[in-house]
């Protein structure tokens, strides 16, 4: 009898005990998480910087999208800003700031741009979303966090592995592709149907183009018996990305390893130009056949170029309509939408291929004027930094370099406003200020 009515209760309740014990683990689970991220300043940072990639696994609620990238980072300002708050006398004193004025003036002119978005909620949320927490949790959260050497080597590694996996599934991507008779370039490949760093072969070039140069600031870290293995992944993250066949990766990289090879022979640079000439002719004669055999089979390459020039065109007449405060933030994608010929062409609309026709065609002359007087202090910075500390230390030069890349390649490219680009900008802006201060000369 007590069998016969505890059956009913077993089937009815259990299930209820282990619902309730998983809600339990997974608090626990929670709770420890959070615990250990307020705890370590260095793992919060290693995992910020080695998720900055992952911009395309995504996760879905009702209709809310997030990338998984998004996620740590709003965990993290959570998580940091907490523990700042409920310790504030700790961090009063050390509370460094980066570009915080010239930023605040960008996002400035982008709230002025409401006055022009039918929908200024809906900007209001695209600047929240974007520039807000692209400042807190990219700029403001590393600063916080990295406050000496070893942190930032941290930093670097983490970035620098995070590289490293983006660099091996473009490799492995050339498996199985056709390299005789149609055109094979390193793109990404997925995990179960999932592209965590992307499926357009510009999202991987990004990257990379960056991350070649992360190696070769880890490389001043250490001695001539260790260097060379470094030398090795900086070629291969390079050929990977000049692999990738993104022309904005090539005026990148050609941009960057100039800059590098003045630098590095400023002082004997006459002395070494015929040789360094001689070097870049014999590089492009070696790598004209296989640009030659890109022409010939590349398909697409016409159509992106066009694709590219159309949107620069729906730019410029948006823009004209009103350039002063522009049409609003993020109102770019719906201009497109509306535009006959671009849907007509191409289908659906796809953001500015380049920071500047988006941010003059949404926040007008007021928006583009504060971002180039942000790129301005950047540069300021880094010209000043290199000039006076790059003899004590070396490895500012590559840094800076992986930032410029970073940025230069979103002339052309789509991720201006996420991590992957402005967390390599903070790193380096954070190593000047920390060489800055070891060596006692002060901006």
């Amino acid at each position: 009898m007590n069998t016969y009515y505890a059956r009913p209760f077993f089937i009815i309740f259990f299930p209820l005990l282990l619902y309730y014990m998983n809600l339990l683990l997974l608090f626990i689970i929670s709770l420890g998480t959070v615990v250990a991220f307020a705890a370590s300043p260095a793992l919060n940072i290693f995992v910020l910087a080695f998720s900055t990639p992952i911009i395309a696994w995504n996760f879905t609620w009702a209709s809310f999208e997030i990338p998984f990238s998004d996620i740590i980072a709003i965990f993290s300002v959570l998580v940091v800003l907490g523990a700042v708050l409920l310790n504030f006398k700790k961090y009063q004193n050390k509370l460094y700031l980066p570009l915080f004025f010239p930023f605040l003036l960008f996002i400035a002119s982008y709230l002025i741009s409401l006055l022009n978005h039918p929908q200024a909620f809906s900007g209001l949320y695209y600047i929240i979303r974007w520039l807000i927490l692209l400042y807190f949790a990219y700029l403001l959260i590393p600063s916080i966090l990295i406050k000496d050497e070893k942190k930032l080597k941290i930093t670097l590694w983490s970035l620098a592995l995070s590289s490293l996996l983006v660099t091996i599934s473009g490799y492995l991507s050339l498996l199985g592709q056709d390299w005789r008779d149609s055109f094979f370039r390193l793109n990404a490949i997925s995990i179960k149907g999932i592209y965590p760093y992307g499926s357009n072969h510009n999202l991987i070039a990004e990257f990379l183009v960056a991350g070649a140069f992360i190696w070769l600031a880890i490389k001043e870290f250490y001695s001539n018996n260790q260097r060379r293995i470094f030398d090795v992944l900086f070629l291969l993250s390079l050929v990977a990305a000049i692999l990738s066949f993104s022309r904005a990766a090539w005026i990148s990289i050609f941009l960057q390893l100039s800059v590098w090879i003045y630098w590095k022979n400023k002082h004997n640079f006459k002395k070494y130009a015929s040789f360094w000439l001689l070097t870049v002719i014999s590089t492009v004669i070696i790598l004209l056949p296989l640009f030659w055999r890109m022409q010939i089979l590349q398909t697409d390459n016409v159509s992106s170029t066009e694709n590219r020039w159309l949107l620069t065109e729906i730019a410029y007449e948006a823009w004209q309509e009103k350039p002063l405060i522009g049409h609003g933030a993020g109102y770019f994608m719906n201009i497109v939408a509306d535009n006959i010929r671009f849907t007509a062409k191409y289908g659906e609309a796809i953001d500015s291929h380049g920071f500047l026709q988006k941010i003059a065609v949404e926040s007008g002359l007021i928006g583009l004027f504060s971002w180039l007087f942000l790129l301005s202090v950047i540069i300021k910075k880094a010209v000043t930094s290199l000039r006076r500390y790059q003899n004590q230390a070396p490895y500012l030069l590559p840094l800076w370099l992986a930032a410029g890349g970073a940025m230069i390649i979103q002339i052309f490219n789509t991720s201006y406003f996420k991590g992957k680009v402005w967390l390599i900008i903070s790193i380096a802006l954070i190593a000047s200020k920390l060489v800055a201060e070891k060596y006692g000369k002060k901006d």
